[in-house]
């Protein structure tokens, strides 16, 4: 018959095997939260798209070219005989503008009539000749595009004014289609001045 283990003995070895327990289990240290590392910063945005080239005659009977005019913020409205009501108001301030300033030197206001629809003969002379008289009653230029060139490469809708502002570079700063709201106008001549303001 075995003899009941001594209850000292027993405490004893409970006390030494103790250690070894927890030795074995080992509490993890605490550790810190990870801290996420810092995004990288934004790459810088893309400059403005440069407006296609072109080639139209002026109603000073010459042949103007976008580039003619680097150097300068360019105002560009275009227009057909469906849209050419559209922006009367905003067209009139700029000439109001023009003649009250001197800003030949640092701006170039380049109104462009779609006479497309006008180019056969002898349509086309009534047509060049009445713009001809619009340029002179605005005393400014006048270009004129007979084939719907410049409305295909700008992607100009039909009956439809665009007014556009480029940077002294040729790169689009502000393109509007239809009549400009206050708020649209407002942008477009704060837009006018950051570009004079920029040297370029």
């Amino acid at each position: 018959m075995e003899r009941p283990l001594n209850t000292r003995l027993w405490w004893t070895l409970a006390l030494a095997l103790a250690p070894l327990a927890t030795q074995a289990d080992p509490v993890s240290p605490t550790v810190a939260p990870q801290v996420a590392p810092a995004p990288p910063p934004a790459p810088p945005a893309p400059p403005p798209p440069l407006a296609p080239d072109f080639a139209l005659e002026g109603t000073s009977g010459q042949t103007r070219r976008l580039r003619d005019y680097r150097g300068r913020v360019v105002i560009l409205i275009y227009e057909d005989r469906d849209s050419n009501q559209q922006n009367n108001e905003l067209k009139r301030e700029l000439a109001e503008r023009a003649r009250s300033q001197d800003l030949s030197r640092d701006v170039a206001v380049v109104p462009v009539a779609n006479l497309s629809s006008y180019s056969f003969w002898p349509a086309s002379g009534f047509a060049r000749d009445a713009v001809i008289d619009i340029a002179r009653e605005q005393r400014m230029e006048i270009l004129i595009d007979w084939s719907s060139s410049m409305s295909g490469a700008y992607r100009f809708r039909p009956s439809t004014s665009y007014v556009m502002v480029l940077d002294r570079d040729g790169r689009v700063l502000f393109r509007h289609a239809g009549m400009l709201p206050p708020r649209a106008r407002m942008r477009f001549f704060s837009v006018i001045g950051e570009a004079m303001a920029d040297p370029g």
